[in-house]
This record gives C-alpha cells, sequence and structure tokens, in this order.
C-alpha cells in the first residue's frame, strides 16, 4: 500500500508549472532599413513607447482569463515622419491574438519624432500579474535582460547585438 501512495505523491500533489515557450526568434529576421542606430534612438523609444496605451490591452485580457501571463513582441518601423508605419506581433506567449493584436495597435498609434531615416524596432512587452508563478516570472525577466546581474543563469540574456538599424529594446 505505501508504494502505491508514494508513487501517486509526485501526480497529484504539486502540479507542474509550464514554463516560457522558447525565446522569440532573432533579431536578424528583422529587414534592415537605416545604417547605424545610437544610443540615443534607444533612449527616445524607451520613453515614446512608454506612452503606449497597452495597459488596458492587457487588462481586457486578465477580465476574460484572469490567470493570464506572457509576452508580446511588437515590430514597428518608424518612419521619417515619426509615423508608425506597420506594427505586428512577431511572437507571444500570451496565447490571445485579441491581446497581442491591441498591444501592437498601441503602440502602431504613438507618435515618434521626426527622424533622419526610417528604424525598425522589435520592443517586448511582458504581462506579469502577482497570479504569475515565480519561476516563470523570473524566467521571463530573466529572458530580456531585467534582472540584475547577480541574479542570471550564465548564459541566459540576449548576448548577440542586433545588426545595424534594428533597436531590440529589452
Amino acid at each position: 500500500m505505501l508504494p502505491l501512495l508514494l508513487a501517486s505523491l509526485p501526480f497529484g500533489c504539486n502540479p507542474k508549472v509550464p514554463l516560457p515557450a522558447a525565446a522569440p526568434p532573432p533579431a536578424t529576421l528583422v529587414a534592415l532599413q537605416t545604417a547605424a542606430v545610437t544610443s540615443a534612438d534607444k533612449e527616445v523609444i524607451l520613453r515614446v513607447v512608454a506612452g503606449a496605451e497597452v495597459r488596458p490591452c492587457f487588462e481586457a485580457l486578465l477580465l476574460r482569463s484572469p490567470t493570464s501571463y506572457g509576452e508580446v513582441l511588437v515590430e514597428f518601423t518608424i518612419g521619417p515622419d515619426g509615423v508608425v508605419s506597420a506594427a505586428r506581433s512577431t511572437f507571444a506567449t500570451l496565447g490571445d491574438s485579441e491581446a497581442e493584436a491591441c498591444v501592437a495597435a498601441a503602440v502602431g498609434a504613438v507618435p515618434f519624432p521626426n527622424r533622419d531615416t526610417p528604424i525598425t524596432v522589435l520592443y517586448p512587452f511582458l504581462l506579469l500579474t502577482e497570479r504569475t508563478p515565480p519561476e516563470v516570472a523570473r524566467a521571463l525577466r530573466d529572458r530580456y535582460g531585467l534582472l540584475p546581474e547577480h541574479e542570471r543563469d550564465p548564459g541566459s540574456a540576449p548576448d548577440d547585438p542586433p545588426p545595424p538599424g534594428v533597436v531590440v529594446v529589452w
């Protein structure tokens, strides 16, 4: 009787939490549209994208599915006039196409400053709540280099620099 009881313990007491899917595709898949990217470009993009109204997308998803969590990697092109000419979700683990499209649309609606040439950007959005399993939240933060150096797993943060003309904002 005891061996039968012990054999059943791993299956019912501590269910496995699925870890995030494989990492998003590398930035090298994005078509290059300009010759150089500066740190000023990244700073401007970070500041402007922070104003995108993506929170309502996540909140609507949580109303439909309160235990949702994941990531959406949005690829968008900023034209010389500062208008986003294309914004789309290129990788997502949310499992909700409506939320993913909403995030891309929110980024597409943000006006950027004028620039000399177009630039293509990959920008990750993480949807994490207090209900997200801690090991999943840590794995996602680690994937995008959002953990302090002393907490990172060796070799886990993105190491390959993107090609010129593509800004990957982690």
